[in-house]
């Protein structure tokens, strides 16, 4: 008879999935076109662009850290860059920097609505860390669905229980019936 291995499950957040897939979709959108034509968010923030990188790689390093990657990092790690960038890019869309004044359509661009995307997965992702969601990926092990790993105890009947098309019960097969649950009998109910 062949032992099974036990099954391995890790758990994954599923808000710490979002929050760096996120990370990564604000990380790509500083490097394109957030207003029309060809203006970069490089090119057009004096320093909201740094601090959106340095938000997204924070998002980033908790990310891993909860993954086992480095130290454990705290849940603000994960919340506050999510909220800050949220924060950023909507207030970038509402009221563009005053250099897109110069240019000659200023519309939001690629980049823009990217980063925006990017923000709205890091804030659901922050909003399902809070909520302790997670998704357990399990390994199969070999022999796991074998069915001579299943123990004895519970793939045969019952000595003595009734089988399938026993003569007795006037078949003409005999077959296993399913494993009935042992219950202990119990006390009468007593009424006063």
């Amino acid at each position: 008879m062949r032992s099974a291995a036990p099954n391995t499950a890790r758990t994954i957040e599923a808000g710490v999935l979002l929050i760096g897939l996120g990370a990564i979709l604000l990380l790509a959108s500083l490097f394109l076109e957030w207003y029309q034509p060809g203006a970069e968010a490089w090119d057009v923030f004096e320093v909201w662009d740094l601090v959106l990188a340095l938000l997204a790689i924070a998002a980033l390093v908790a990310v891993a850290s909860r993954l086992g990657f480095g130290p454990q990092r705290p849940a603000p790690w994960l919340i506050v860059p999510a909220v800050a960038t949220l924060v950023i890019v909507l207030y970038a869309l509402v009221d563009p920097p005053p250099i897109t004044a110069a240019l000659p359509d200023g519309d939001p661009g690629t980049g823009l609505w990217l980063a925006l995307a990017g923000a709205i997965l890091m804030a659901a992702g922050a909003l399902l860390s809070v909520a302790r969601i997670s998704v357990a990926i399990s390994t199969a092990s070999p022999g796991a669905g074998d069915p001579s790993a299943v123990p004895h105890d519970i793939a045969t009947p019952a000595a003595g229980g009734p089988r399938v098309g026993d003569s007795s019960m006037g078949g003409g097969t005999t077959q296993d019936a399913p494993a009935q649950p042992v219950v202990p009998p119990t006390e009468p109910t007593r009424r006063l």
